[in-house]
């Protein structure tokens, strides 16, 4: 169900953002489109113009701005899926097919419209470097995943001039798709009713806010659940090898755990790995859980229990929710709130 995280007061034009930041209306349009470098308009302009924008609920008319730079308004528009470069594949995969569905199946008003589908990539931390992302130069609107800390930073910052929505990101002025951030304490119920009683949670760093609430939650079910503190093994990398290694670490210090949470699906490979050459069973010495449902989950070895929301629904209902932000339908902020699923394998005994 979606929820609102601000409501503004109706689409702002130009001129409602000039008279409320006290500027003129020519120093907005130059900010909006990302042209103050060049005119030489002050830091402190800038920012309280854009802060204004975002209060108010600014968003460019699509179809002027194309007519503006001579296009047709009839011409295709270009949705990006931007994402991290240390993104895994498999999730681009599932996350740009989910796209392109929705995007076909959608509205009558959106199909008759022509999309076009690019994707672009950015190295973490560093989105703000990414071409085009300001201007909006290269595509009309934009789905945006796999952030750092740094990312959401610049994000919260920045205001954008086209429709956005964000993946598991809660920022104020963006419209956004979340999973139900109790999703940690799922997974420690599901480890605790396989009667686990030593457990532990791995994963990799940054944490970004999806992974922190993960662990957050995680930690207080366990600690609420069984009385005592779940161990963390931090991993440096998000890869497979940087799971590999820090779960082979940690058992070298000979420390009792008979149940993991992989806060993603690398890690959770990694420590697969790292367990079976440490001569242990699983799910009969170390029961796992990992993160979201996805296509290799049944193909680990045992099958992987998981606790999380599909890839394709996250890219479903993103689609819909940047749609209805096309057609001028949802204001800016709205928070589509959805709810993790549990699916059992062999990982947990199917406890």
């Amino acid at each position: 169900m979606a929820q609102m995280q601000k409501k503004p007061p109706g689409r702002a034009t130009v001129n409602e953002i000039a008279e409320a930041a006290g500027v003129s209306i020519g120093s907005v349009s130059t900010v909006l489109n990302n042209r103050h470098v060049e005119r030489r308009i002050s830091l402190d302009t800038v920012e309280k113009i854009r802060a204004v924008a975002s209060r108010l609920g600014y968003l460019p008319n699509i179809s002027a701005r194309r007519l503006r730079s001579g296009h047709r308004a009839s011409q295709s528009i270009i949705i990006a899926f931007v994402t991290s470069y240390e993104a895994p594949l498999s999730f681009v995969n599932q996350f740009v097919y989910a796209l392109r569905q929705t995007v076909a199946d959608g509205p009558r008003a959106a199909r008759q419209r022509s999309f076009s589908l690019t994707i672009e990539f950015f190295s973490a931390g560093q989105l703000r470097e990414m071409p085009g992302l300001l201007t909006g130069e290269h595509f009309n609107a934009a789905i945006i995943a796999n952030t750092t800390p740094e990312d959401d930073q610049f994000l919260a910052r920045t205001h954008l001039p086209y429709p956005v929505v964000l993946v598991n990101r809660l920022l104020p002025g963006y419209a956004c798709v979340i999973e139900d951030p109790t999703s940690g304490t799922r997974a420690a119920e599901v480890l605790i009713r396989a009667k686990r009683t030593r457990l532990a949670v791995i994963h990799g760093r940054p944490l970004t806010q999806t992974t922190q609430a993960r662990l957050d939650s995680f930690v207080t079910a366990t600690a609420r659940g069984l009385g005592g503190a779940a161990h963390e093994i931090v991993a440096h990398t998000l890869s497979e090898g940087g799971g590999y290694e820090a779960m082979a670490k940690f058992l070298t210090q000979r420390i009792a755990i008979d149940g993991l949470y992989a806060l993603n699906d690398s890690t959770a490979l990694g420590a697969y790995h790292a367990i079976k050459l440490g001569k242990l069973r699983i799910p009969g010495d170390i029961a796992i859980v990992g993160v979201g449902d996805n296509e290799i989950a049944p193909f680990f070895d045992p099958p992987l229990s998981v606790v999380g929301v599909s890839r394709s629904r996250i890219g479903e209902e993103a689609s819909r929710l940047l749609l209805r932000q096309l057609e001028r339908k949802d204001e800016l902020g709205s928070r589509i709130e959805i709810p993790v699923e549990t699916i059992l394998r062999e990982s947990t005994g199917r406890a």
